[in-house]
């Protein structure tokens, strides 16, 4: 059974373990979080062999075949890097880094020595992603001329209630774009590609964006709309609309398992799925096909990709006027 090892034991390092275990795909042998008891507590309430107190020792200690990096986002780079100089393959959470100048030496280290890095932008494997990449591809509704996609939830309420500082504090490279803004910024990319321009406006307060609004305009003449906030709730509605009709998914897009396609002319067809679990199972399943047949790199999320995207949050950042300590560095 493929090994997993753990760095970050928050709330979805527990999901993380609870749908492994769900699917039978794979087994946890090793945890680390910065607090021992922590560590112990989270091995015991999963069966887990192996904990540590400190994530450079689980890193230097540990035999595992692939480690899941789910700790706050400035640290993603130093943890991944590390990782990755030990030859252990690494699924970090996104974004995958703060900018982009910290995301190309992983990249870099990580082709160099041919090691397995992916970041995990689990929404790329759900199998309702995959069939909408493939109609707008083969343009069953004709051209996409259109996107609006949705991701916000109250998270600066869930974070003052639960003590969650990684979302609130902008030394944790917090706020709500890095958070959940990159998803509708990955659906439009998937999709649509680079944008030729990009318009933004965000509430920044404290420093960090509580919410964030963009606009995308491609050579095409396409355009997407995108939304995502900490301090309100959406239902997570992404419509798309083309030139023959629309597919719409009313609600949490990024991991729903239904779908109304509208064609002119036609009534409102709807497409369910039936998932094994929430949805990291196809992520996890992916890392460890890819590790097993000895790949550097998923051919559905390659690095390019997660470069490009990193590039984008600058640039979106950058019009907004977000900086991180990360980038005065």
């Amino acid at each position: 059974m493929f090994n997993w090892g753990i760095i970050g034991l928050g709330r979805i390092a527990h999901k993380f373990v609870h749908e492994l275990h769900q699917t039978s795909l794979g087994h946890v042998s090793g945890v680390a979080s910065r607090d021992l008891a922590k560590a112990k507590l989270f091995a015991n309430q999963y069966d887990i062999e192996h904990f540590y107190g400190s994530y450079e020792e689980f890193i230097n200690l540990t035999d595992v075949q692939a480690v899941y990096i789910a700790v706050p986002h400035h640290l993603h780079a130093r943890y991944t890097l590390q990782c990755l100089q030990r030859g252990i393959p690494v699924l970090c959470e996104k974004p995958f880094t703060i900018n982009r100048h910290e995301l190309i030496p992983l990249i870099e280290i990580a082709r160099k020595n041919k090691v397995f890095l992916m970041e995990a932008m689990w929404t790329r494997f759900m199998p309702h992603i995959k069939w909408i990449k493939q109609m707008v591809d083969q343009q069953e509704l004709g051209k996409i001329l259109h996107l609006k996609a949705e991701f916000c939830f109250k998270g600066k309420e869930r974070a003052q209630l639960q003590g969650v500082e990684r979302l609130i504090k902008n030394e944790l490279g917090g706020g709500a774009l890095l958070d959940i803004g990159i998803y509708p910024l990955f659906l439009s990319y998937l999709l649509l590609g680079i944008p030729s321009d990009i318009k933004a406006e965000a509430n920044i307060i404290n420093e960090i964006d509580e919410n964030c609004l963009v606009l995308c305009r491609y050579e095409d003449g396409a355009t997407a709309y995108l939304e995502s906030s900490i301090t309100w709730e959406s239902a997570g509605q992404a419509v798309l609309y083309f030139e023959n009709g629309s597919i719409t998914l009313p609600s949490k897009w990024h991991e729903t398992n239904h779908l109304i396609v509208h064609k002119f002319g036609h009534e409102p067809e709807p497409k369910t799925w039936q998932y094994p679990s929430r949805g990291f199972y196809y992520e996890m399943k992916e890392v460890q096909d890819c590790v097993l047949a000895g790949k550097s790199e998923s051919e559905l999320m390659p690095l390019s990709t997660s470069l490009d995207i990193m590039t984008l949050l600058d640039r979106i950042r950058a019009i907004i006027g977000l900086t991180y300590p990360a980038d005065r560095i």
